[in-house]
């Protein structure tokens, strides 16, 4: 039973121990800054996933800046790291951004907007979803 107990161990490490909580705490507060600052900038976008293979990225139309070159758009499947994407998308005005994307892969995907300054976030269900809200994960306290 001890040989068992130790070979499950060995072979399903989880790796959940941060060697540097220090570094990951000051990491979540930068996130948690970025958040703060698309809310504060009223930020808010809907993407749309063409069955041509493009991404259409639209801002609300009350807002009159989007700050940042290089907007990324991150595809993070929910089980299946191995799927994960990250597009530039290409600024076609304020409020339109595009990118040319094969979503590979059924099931929950994680979207992350962003810039180094700022973040918004959202999720959909593929293929059953074609679009999804992107929103500042921060309420005011």
């Amino acid at each position: 039973m001890g040989v068992v107990m130790i070979t499950l161990a060995i072979q399903s490490y989880s790796g959940l121990v941060v060697d540097d909580y220090y570094k990951k705490g000051k990491q979540i507060n930068r996130v948690i800054a970025r958040d703060r600052f698309a809310y504060e900038l009223g930020l808010a976008a809907g993407v749309k996933f063409a069955h041509d293979g493009m991404v259409e990225v639209r801002f609300d139309p009350e807002v009159e800046f989007v700050p940042g070159d290089r907007i990324e758009l991150s595809l993070v499947h929910a089980t299946k790291p191995g799927l994960d994407q990250t597009l530039l998308l290409d600024k076609i005005d304020t409020h339109l951004l595009t990118a040319s994307l094969g979503l590979q892969g059924e099931g929950r995907w994680n979207l992350y907007l962003q810039t180094p300054d700022w973040r918004l976030t959202g999720s959909l269900q593929h293929p059953q979803m074609a679009a999804a809200q992107l929103l500042p994960n921060y309420t005011p306290d």
